[in-house]
């Protein structure tokens, strides 16, 4: 037997006075149920899981962000409008999106290791066979489709599995390990810039695609939280189940707080220090229909609402901004330099907002309607930049002001819908964001085309869409506030 048995023996011993009715073996080892579920430690092997969703998230966002970068030399090479040159990328990122409720399900079903890892492999071997496409319709395929696919397996096990290991620090641990993005963001614009001068743009996506390969060992890092061993536990539990059963029974609530590491503490406070939330060991299916419960939420759905604007106008910036700058005296060094410090703030940003949303009195959701409402005001600055420094600060605020929209996703969930059901919500929302991510890059490219290669539209829309869905984020909240004003009345 564990430590806990020979704790209650003890107890046994002092107490058979006070009911000499209680005989038999008092400790029965249960058998785990199925859905078992662990405490998430918040620590050990977890910041592993932390640092292995960070690259992952670095390699695939960096590719899908960078793609801007070879926008001008996969126009030349196959001689077509940067319309559909963009919507190769665009159906890149949308497909990653798209995919998440599929994600989610694997990842329900086999877990999050054996879905990231399947991912990296498709990725890895899409992205190369893409170099010798014959035309573009073929790369829409390959790389768009296929390559999408295998970074939408990676993208959802990379930002939940992180929430299965942490609860008091999940907002910080969530920003950190999306700080990935805004890290490849720095990392792979001037790294497909120097690529694509030195190998062309074939050679540079390549070099991409070993990388990807190389989210195979990232993704074999993210183990389920493992379960709790029945003879450190199952004793306490039983003992309280008998107390329950039998409140004239020989353990009083100080015997009972005392085996369970809990001292002189109350039941409340001991629980609150705890963690109120239990993480499954990893996901299970669910016997009711999540999406029947998540879609039953107005809440959920004004923010499914509120993501179709946001990230179609947040890809705009990232795809033509390099472009508009050269047009307009830059070189493609600064333009590749831009989109770095983009992803710089954005990381910083990340790490802040999801220090600052831990804390009790700051709502996630409200979080994330501040930071699209002043993420708006950047597009159209772009477009009134005159000179590389002026560029500079507004694509600084621009990365810094949008950090917090995916750093406090998760939380938003949980605060929102409950551990439980964060998998199936964010696989949701990603397939709406994918959705999204289709139609804003083409807009913005077929708009720029239709005007004769006026870049200041594309800029203007991309204001106008983040703004409405910082509208739309807000009306969320209230709903959200006149939900839990109901239930406490209740």
């Amino acid at each position: 037997m564990g430590r806990g048995s020979q704790e209650v023996r003890e107890v046994e011993d002092n107490a058979g006075a006070k009911n000499d009715e209680v005989k038999g073996p008092l400790v029965r080892r249960r058998k785990p149920a199925e859905n078992e579920v662990a405490q998430p430690p918040d620590g050990g092997w977890g910041w592993l899981v932390v640092a292995a969703s960070f690259l992952c998230n670095m390699v695939l966002d960096g590719i899908a962000y960078s793609y801007g970068v070879l926008l001008n030399p996969l126009t030349e090479h196959y001689g077509v409008g940067k319309g559909m040159v963009s919507l190769v990328g665009s159906i890149l990122a949308g497909v990653i999106m798209m995919v998440g409720p599929i994600a989610s399900y694997l990842v329900n079903k086999f877990g999050t290791r054996y879905v990231c890892m399947t991912g990296a492999l498709i990725s890895s071997l899409a992205i190369f066979i893409s170099t010798y496409s014959p035309d573009i319709k073929t790369l829409m395929v390959v790389y768009g489709i296929i390559g999408g696919l295998g970074l939408g397996l990676m993208y959802v096990p990379a930002v939940v599995a992180v929430g299965y290991w942490f609860e008091k620090k999940r907002s910080l641990v969530t920003g950190i390990s999306t700080c990935g993005s805004g890290a490849g963001t720095i990392v792979f614009a001037p790294l497909a810039a120097g690529l694509e001068k030195a190998l062309g743009w074939q050679g540079c996506n390549r070099v991409l695609a070993g990388l990807c390969l190389l989210c195979t060992l990232f993704g074999a890092t993210m183990k389920p939280v493992p379960k709790r061993k029945p003879d450190e536990e199952d004793s306490i539990i039983e003992l309280k189940n008998m107390d329950k059963d039998n409140q004239a029974g020989p353990y009083d609530g100080e015997d009972i707080a005392f085996i369970d590491g809990q001292g002189e503490k109350g039941g409340e406070e001991a629980q609150q220090e705890g963690g109120g939330d239990a993480a499954p060991t990893e996901p299970q299916e669910n016997k009711k229909s999540d999406v029947r419960i998540l879609l039953g939420n107005p809440a959920f759905l004004m923010i499914m609402f509120a993501n179709l604007p946001a990230v179609m106008g947040l890809y705009i910036p990232y795809m033509f901004l390099p472009s508009m700058s050269q047009e307009r005296g830059l070189t493609v060094d600064e333009g590749a330099i831009l989109i770095s410090l983009i992803g710089a703030f954005n990381t910083a940003g990340r790490v802040i907002s999801g220090a600052v949303t831990d804390h009790p009195k700051v709502d996630a959701l409200l979080m994330t309607a501040f930071a699209l409402f002043f993420g708006s005001l950047c597009p159209i600055s772009m477009d009134m930049c005159g000179d590389f420094a002026s560029y500079i600060v507004v694509s600084i605020l621009f990365g810094l002001t949008l950090s917090a929209w995916p750093a406090v996703t998760s939380s938003m969930l949980v605060d929102l819908l409950g551990l439980e059901l964060l998998t199936s919500a964010f696989g949701l929302l990603t397939c709406i964001r994918g959705v999204s991510a289709f139609l804003g890059p083409p807009l913005g490219g077929f708009v720029i085309d239709v005007t004769g290669g006026n870049f200041s539209y594309a800029f203007w829309i991309s204001t106008g869409l983040l703004g409405t869905s910082a509208l739309l984020h807000f009306v969320a909240f209230l709903l959200k506030r006149r939900i839990q004003s109901r239930a406490a009345q209740r």
